[in-house]
Protein backbone atom coordinates (compact mmCIF):
# COMPACT_ATOMS: atom_id res chain seq x y z
CA UNK A 1 0.00 0.00 0.00
CA UNK A 2 2.86 2.72 1.05
CA UNK A 3 4.83 1.63 -2.66
CA UNK A 4 1.47 2.79 -4.53
CA UNK A 5 0.92 5.78 -2.60
CA UNK A 6 4.31 6.94 -3.23
CA UNK A 7 4.07 5.67 -6.86
CA UNK A 8 1.15 7.87 -7.12
CA UNK A 9 2.54 11.23 -4.90
CA UNK A 10 5.65 10.94 -7.86
CA UNK A 11 3.23 10.40 -10.60
CA UNK A 12 1.08 14.17 -9.64
CA UNK A 13 4.63 15.72 -8.71
CA UNK A 14 5.88 14.99 -13.21
CA UNK A 15 1.68 16.18 -14.19
CA UNK A 16 2.35 19.38 -12.12
CA UNK A 17 6.30 19.77 -13.79
CA UNK A 18 4.35 19.76 -17.06
CA UNK A 19 1.05 22.36 -15.70
CA UNK A 20 2.43 25.48 -17.38
CA UNK A 21 -1.04 27.25 -17.85
CA UNK A 22 -2.06 29.84 -15.17
CA UNK A 23 -5.50 29.04 -15.40
CA UNK A 24 -5.61 25.71 -13.99
CA UNK A 25 -3.09 24.33 -11.26
CA UNK A 26 -2.43 20.67 -9.86
CA UNK A 27 -0.87 20.16 -6.22
CA UNK A 28 -0.04 17.97 -3.41
CA UNK A 29 -1.03 18.72 -0.06
CA UNK A 30 0.37 17.36 3.40
CA UNK A 31 -1.02 17.88 6.67
CA UNK A 32 -2.05 17.34 10.75
CA UNK A 33 -4.77 18.19 12.52
CA UNK A 34 -5.28 19.06 16.05
CA UNK A 35 -8.48 18.32 17.77
CA UNK A 36 -10.11 21.62 19.59
CA UNK A 37 -12.74 19.68 20.76
CA UNK A 38 -11.87 16.53 23.12
CA UNK A 39 -15.54 15.26 24.40
CA UNK A 40 -16.85 13.15 21.58
CA UNK A 41 -19.81 11.85 23.90
CA UNK A 42 -21.56 13.57 26.33
CA UNK A 43 -20.46 11.63 30.39
CA UNK A 44 -18.39 9.06 28.30
CA UNK A 45 -15.68 9.00 25.67
CA UNK A 46 -12.70 12.01 26.13
CA UNK A 47 -10.06 11.83 23.27
CA UNK A 48 -6.82 12.35 25.44
CA UNK A 49 -4.35 12.43 22.50
CA UNK A 50 -4.14 11.96 18.76
CA UNK A 51 -2.28 11.68 16.70
CA UNK A 52 -3.38 12.78 12.57
CA UNK A 53 -2.56 13.27 9.29
CA UNK A 54 -3.50 13.52 5.77
CA UNK A 55 -2.39 14.19 2.35
CA UNK A 56 -3.76 14.13 -0.81
CA UNK A 57 -3.85 15.99 -4.60
CA UNK A 58 -6.02 18.78 -5.82
CA UNK A 59 -7.05 20.20 -9.11
CA UNK A 60 -7.64 24.35 -9.05
CA UNK A 61 -9.42 25.99 -12.53
CA UNK A 62 -9.98 29.65 -12.67
CA UNK A 63 -8.20 33.25 -12.47
CA UNK A 64 -8.79 35.11 -9.77
CA UNK A 65 -11.37 32.98 -8.14
CA UNK A 66 -10.12 29.26 -8.53
CA UNK A 67 -12.91 26.23 -8.20
CA UNK A 68 -10.91 23.15 -6.02
CA UNK A 69 -11.54 19.48 -5.92
CA UNK A 70 -9.48 17.33 -4.68
CA UNK A 71 -8.80 13.76 -3.57
CA UNK A 72 -7.14 12.13 -0.38
CA UNK A 73 -6.65 10.02 2.56
CA UNK A 74 -6.18 10.52 6.64
CA UNK A 75 -5.99 8.92 9.71
CA UNK A 76 -6.66 9.65 13.28
CA UNK A 77 -5.16 7.62 15.67
CA UNK A 78 -7.19 8.66 19.17
CA UNK A 79 -6.41 8.02 22.86
CA UNK A 80 -9.44 7.49 24.34
CA UNK A 81 -10.73 7.45 27.91
CA UNK A 82 -14.05 6.57 29.12
CA UNK A 83 -15.94 8.45 31.44
CA UNK A 84 -19.24 7.22 33.59
CA UNK A 85 -19.37 9.84 35.87
CA UNK A 86 -17.45 13.24 36.44
CA UNK A 87 -14.72 11.52 38.61
CA UNK A 88 -14.66 7.69 37.50
CA UNK A 89 -12.82 6.37 34.67
CA UNK A 90 -13.99 3.33 33.41
CA UNK A 91 -11.24 2.77 30.89
CA UNK A 92 -8.21 5.10 30.45
CA UNK A 93 -6.25 5.55 27.59
CA UNK A 94 -7.57 2.93 24.86
CA UNK A 95 -6.89 3.82 21.17
CA UNK A 96 -8.57 3.32 17.85
CA UNK A 97 -7.51 4.04 14.83
CA UNK A 98 -9.63 5.50 11.54
CA UNK A 99 -9.08 6.03 8.36
CA UNK A 100 -10.67 7.97 6.02
CA UNK A 101 -11.12 9.13 2.62
CA UNK A 102 -11.28 12.92 1.66
CA UNK A 103 -12.73 14.73 -1.02
CA UNK A 104 -12.49 18.43 -0.78
CA UNK A 105 -14.59 20.78 -2.57
CA UNK A 106 -13.62 24.62 -2.12
CA UNK A 107 -13.82 28.28 -3.91
CA UNK A 108 -10.10 29.81 -3.41
CA UNK A 109 -9.44 33.72 -3.59
CA UNK A 110 -6.26 34.71 -5.31
CA UNK A 111 -4.51 37.16 -4.00
CA UNK A 112 -1.48 38.97 -5.00
CA UNK A 113 0.93 40.13 -2.67
CA UNK A 114 3.91 40.46 -4.34
CA UNK A 115 5.36 38.50 -7.58
CA UNK A 116 7.03 35.99 -5.25
CA UNK A 117 3.91 35.83 -2.61
CA UNK A 118 0.30 34.88 -3.44
CA UNK A 119 -2.36 35.21 -0.41
CA UNK A 120 -4.84 32.38 -1.10
CA UNK A 121 -8.33 32.45 1.34
CA UNK A 122 -10.48 29.18 0.89
CA UNK A 123 -13.86 27.63 2.26
CA UNK A 124 -15.67 25.09 1.63
CA UNK A 125 -16.83 21.26 2.35
CA UNK A 126 -15.05 18.47 3.16
CA UNK A 127 -16.75 14.74 2.61
CA UNK A 128 -14.94 12.10 4.12
CA UNK A 129 -16.29 8.27 4.25
CA UNK A 130 -15.07 5.41 6.38
CA UNK A 131 -12.64 3.15 5.40
CA UNK A 132 -11.61 1.42 8.36
CA UNK A 133 -10.88 1.51 12.11
CA UNK A 134 -7.78 -0.25 12.99
CA UNK A 135 -5.41 -0.62 16.63
CA UNK A 136 -9.05 -0.53 18.31
CA UNK A 137 -8.83 -1.30 22.02
CA UNK A 138 -12.05 0.58 23.05
CA UNK A 139 -15.17 -1.95 20.70
CA UNK A 140 -15.66 0.82 17.73
CA UNK A 141 -16.85 -0.26 14.71
CA UNK A 142 -18.86 1.11 11.76
CA UNK A 143 -22.29 0.82 13.84
CA UNK A 144 -21.45 2.73 16.59
CA UNK A 145 -19.44 5.88 14.46
CA UNK A 146 -21.05 7.98 11.50
CA UNK A 147 -19.28 6.95 8.20
CA UNK A 148 -19.53 9.62 6.37
CA UNK A 149 -18.61 12.64 8.20
CA UNK A 150 -18.98 16.19 6.07
CA UNK A 151 -16.68 18.94 7.39
CA UNK A 152 -17.02 22.87 6.73
CA UNK A 153 -13.48 24.37 6.49
CA UNK A 154 -12.44 27.73 5.94
CA UNK A 155 -8.85 29.08 6.27
CA UNK A 156 -5.71 30.23 4.11
CA UNK A 157 -2.38 29.38 2.72
CA UNK A 158 0.96 31.50 1.20
CA UNK A 159 2.30 30.44 -2.24
CA UNK A 160 6.03 30.97 -1.97
CA UNK A 161 6.69 30.07 -5.41
CA UNK A 162 5.59 26.91 -6.14
CA UNK A 163 5.30 25.61 -2.20
CA UNK A 164 2.52 26.38 -0.40
CA UNK A 165 2.00 26.91 3.71
CA UNK A 166 -1.48 27.06 5.18
CA UNK A 167 -3.44 26.76 7.82
CA UNK A 168 -7.82 25.83 8.47
CA UNK A 169 -10.17 25.61 10.65
CA UNK A 170 -12.32 22.09 10.27
CA UNK A 171 -16.08 21.58 11.92
CA UNK A 172 -17.94 18.38 11.14
CA UNK A 173 -21.46 18.83 10.75
CA UNK A 174 -22.15 15.39 12.71
CA UNK A 175 -21.37 13.87 15.82
CA UNK A 176 -18.11 11.72 15.88
CA UNK A 177 -20.74 8.98 16.89
CA UNK A 178 -24.10 8.22 15.36
CA UNK A 179 -25.59 5.79 18.70
CA UNK A 180 -25.13 8.74 21.23
CA UNK A 181 -24.90 12.15 21.91
CA UNK A 182 -21.60 13.67 21.87
CA UNK A 183 -19.58 16.67 20.63
CA UNK A 184 -19.42 17.64 16.63
CA UNK A 185 -15.51 17.01 16.02
CA UNK A 186 -13.61 19.96 15.11
CA UNK A 187 -10.17 20.75 14.33
CA UNK A 188 -7.65 23.04 13.50
CA UNK A 189 -5.10 21.77 10.51
CA UNK A 190 -1.89 23.09 9.23
CA UNK A 191 -0.38 21.95 5.61
CA UNK A 192 2.50 22.14 3.17
CA UNK A 193 2.55 21.12 -0.20
CA UNK A 194 3.27 22.12 -4.07
CA UNK A 195 1.64 24.03 -6.51
CA UNK A 196 2.38 24.71 -10.35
Amino acid sequence: MKRILLFALLTVMVLMANAQDKWYQYGVKIGTSFPTVREYSVNGDFLSGSGNADFGVFFRAGRYVFGEVGFGYTFLKGVYDYYITDTTTLFHDQSATTHYLQIPVKVVGNVPVSKAVTFLPHAGIIYQPLVKIADNSIGYNKKSLNTNQVFVTGGFDFKLGPILLGVNYRYSIQNFFQNKEGKHPQFVNICAGIQL
